[in-house]
C-alpha cells in the first residue's frame, strides 16, 4: 500500500483512542506521536478527529499538543480512558513520562472536548 510506504520514518506511534460525535456527525478521535531519529526527547503529539466522508476517511480538525514536546522526558506510554456519561465525545488520555533525571514514571492529562480548547498537565490525583 503507497500510503504505508509513504509514512514518515519519524513517526513513532499512531492509535485510534475512541469515538466522537458532534451536532449529528461521528468519527473517531486518532493519534500521532513522532520522535526525530536518534533523539530521547522533543517529542510531538497530535489529535485528529477522523469521519467518514463519500466512504473515504477525512481529517477533520489536528491539533498538535505543543506542551509534550517540553516535556523533560520520555513518553513511555499512553493510553485513554472511557469518557464519562454525557460526554462520550471527549477524549481524555494519560501518559507515562520517565524524566530524564529519575526512573519513576509521572502521569500526565489530557483532556479534549470538541470545539473547546484542550487541557494538558500532570495528572491530578
Amino acid at each position: 500500500m503507497s500510503a504505508i510506504a509513504a509514512l514518515s520514518p519519524i513517526i513513532g506511534d499512531v492509535q485510534i483512542v475512541g469515538p466522537w460525535a458532534v451536532d449529528g456527525r461521528n468519527g473517531v478521535w486518532r493519534t500521532i506521536m513522532t520522535q526525530a531519529l536518534g533523539e530521547s526527547k522533543g517529542s510531538r503529539f497530535f489529535f485528529q478527529q477522523v469521519e467518514e466522508r463519500d466512504g473515504k476517511p477525512t481529517v477533520v480538525s489536528s491539533t498538535e499538543v505543543t506542551e509534550i514536546a517540553e516535556v523533560d522526558g520520555a513518553i513511555v506510554g499512553y493510553r485513554a480512558d472511557a469518557p464519562a456519561e454525557g460526554q462520550e465525545s471527549n477524549l481524555t488520555l494519560f501518559f507515562d513520562i520517565v524524566p530524564m533525571d529519575g526512573e519513576i514514571s509521572e502521569t500526565y492529562e489530557l483532556f479534549v472536548a470538541p470545539g473547546q480548547p484542550y487541557r494538558f498537565g500532570p495528572a491530578s490525583n
